[in-house]
């Protein structure tokens, strides 16, 4: 995974737990694409003292995966989610329609799909 995308990932999930500048400047970097200039300009700052925050920042967030492993469990359910979806679906093929137990595979697949959309909040 790119460094972008992780570290939008740990913001999601640890994000409210930052002060407020470090939210605005990590997310106008990260979200909105904006230069260190440009946050620099808008926050009345040095573009170094922009960079630092951002290295204190991430680190922030690295430090509390590293103690809580959210991302980590969350990517894990994911992948195993979706590979329960596919054996479902290999399943599904292989049960006559009209059949009891495919009436059963279908409110299994449900309730995968359920706690799949719950997972992506």
């Amino acid at each position: 995974m790119d460094q972008v995308a992780r570290m939008s990932l740990y913001y999601d999930f640890y994000g409210g737990l930052l002060t407020p500048k470090q939210q605005r400047v990590f997310s106008l970097y990260y979200m909105d694409n904006f230069s260190l200039a440009e946050i620099a300009e808008e926050e009345g700052t040095t573009r170094q003292a922009v960079h630092d925050l951002l290295q204190r920042t991430e680190k922030i967030l690295e430090r509390w995966e590293q103690e809580l492993s959210l991302v980590a469990r969350y990517l894990k359910e994911k992948r195993e989610i979706g590979e329960i979806k596919e054996s479902l679906e290999e399943l599904g093929r292989c049960l006559p329609r009209q059949d009891e137990a495919y009436r059963k595979f279908l409110a299994v697949k449900e309730k995968v799909l359920a706690f799949e959309a719950h997972l992506e909040g």
